[in-house]
């Protein structure tokens, strides 16, 4: 048995040795030389593209808020300049980057750029506060070619194309046509129509939410989308009916978003009604937006809560159709009340309270500031003709109540205080 042992430990031997050569030819380098070896292409690729990049850029492991150009060139000495299109068009900013190995080449802006930096800036003043749009500053890099860099969003998981800006156009030139493209997506709510199917859809940032009936029930999808020069780029293609659309092209003739076969249609609603519902709002009901007729009920009602409320007044009022509430701010506290909307015909609407609302709301209403209220919603439907400001893009509204002209209350969707004055 020993003797056995000692053959088979011998020819072991020899079989390892002679595979070694033919194993290293088989695995080649070590991994951290392959990943060293990689982020130096990723760079060279990076540094040598004439005219940067082209980032297609989504915050938000959701793709919360849409996607956005940002436009960037690298430099051997590691500096990289960034322009997009949350800036203004001639915007630059400069700042540092790096190539490291972090399970993976990994591409990172790990000094603070004022605008690259905007998307991860829980302070930014967009998203929730204390996050901001979530947004990556740390991508892996998937591949790198001179025609496309893939990257992934180390905290989003998001999915990052980079593709060479043409030589012959400027970026301030580039991200100009993108802002005047936007323009003219500048609506609320749109119909989506595909083979004779409407939708209905809301805009909220680059992102639309679609709703439609799947086994009966109501189901809405948000689909984010990015703006190009010719119209809308999605994340993940709209699926509806069978039929799946990656972009949207904006067809100046009729003044709607066509799919490149043409069977897709986003058209922007601008029905009056259509502008008050939409998530523009809330919108607040001022004493200086008030006919002569409500002022002075605004004012009986509010001396006569004074006995209740000594030293208080109405701080804020608004009309919140899409959350269907009253909102009050009185005396530094919030109350709310249930609203009931609803349209008829393109330029009327009708506002109707249910008797319910949270606690303070209920206080309040107990307290006499129903009779303010009374003259926009009541318990049986007041109903008034709406007419915005703008056709498009509303900042306000005048309500002219149908019965009564003397009636008026113009609203705005621009956070703004009560304000009473005698």
């Amino acid at each position: 048995m020993k003797k056995l042992l000692y053959i088979f430990t011998l020819i072991s031997s020899f079989l390892l040795a002679g595979c070694t050569s033919e194993t290293e030819n088989l695995f080649g380098e070590s991994a951290s030389n392959r990943v060293e070896e990689a982020m130096e292409n990723a760079q060279k690729i990076l540094i040598e593209a004439p005219n940067g990049w082209l980032m297609k850029y989504y915050p938000s492991s959701q793709q919360s808020f849409g996607g956005y150009n940002v436009l960037m060139s690298f430099t051997a000495e590691g500096e990289v300049t960034v322009s997009a299109d949350i800036a203004d068009p001639s915007a630059k900013s400069t700042s540092l980057y790096r190539l490291k190995e972090q399970a993976g080449p990994t591409l990172t802006v790990d000094t603070y750029n004022e605008i690259f930096h905007f998307f991860s800036d829980p302070a930014s003043g967009v998203g929730a506060t204390g996050l901001g749009m979530e947004g990556d500053y740390e991508f892996t890099i998937q591949s790198a070619t001179p025609e496309q860099v893939v990257l992934k969003g180390k905290k989003t998981g998001n999915i990052i194309t980079m593709t060479p800006m043409p030589e012959n156009e400027t970026w301030e030139a580039y991200l100009t046509d993108i802002s005047e493209a936007e323009k003219k997506a500048n609506y609320i709510l749109y119909t989506y129509t595909l083979n004779g199917e409407k939708y209905s859809v809301q805009k909220s940032y680059r992102t639309l939410a679609i709703s439609h009936e799947v086994d009966g029930e109501n189901v809405t999808e948000v689909f984010s989308y990015i703006q190009t020069k010719e119209g809308m780029e999605f994340y993940s293609p709209i699926t509806l009916g069978g039929v799946e659309v990656s972009k949207l092209i904006y067809d100046s003739a009729s003044g709607t978003w066509k799919s490149e076969d043409g069977k897709a249609v986003l058209s922007g609603e601008t029905t009056p009604p259509a502008l008050l519902f939409a998530n523009g709002g809330p919108w607040f009901v001022t004493y200086d937006g008030m006919s002569s007729y409500g002022q002075q009920t605004v004012a009986s009602t509010l001396q006569g809560m004074a006995a209740s409320y000594p030293g208080q007044t109405l701080d804020y009022l608004a009309i919140a159709p899409t959350y269907e509430v009253v909102d009050m701010v009185f005396g530094g506290r919030e109350g709310l009340l249930q609203l009931v909307t609803s349209t008829s015909g393109d330029d009327k609407v009708s506002l109707t309270l249910t008797g319910y609302g949270d606690t303070v709301g209920v206080e309040f209403a107990n307290a006499g500031i129903l009779d303010a209220i009374y003259l926009f919603a009541n318990f049986s439907p007041v109903t008034f003709t709406v007419e915005p400001d703008d056709p498009v893009n509303p900042t306000k509204m005048t309500l002219t109540q149908v019965g009564n002209t003397k009636n008026v209350i113009v609203v705005t969707n621009q956070e703004t205080p009560f304000g009473y004055h005698e």
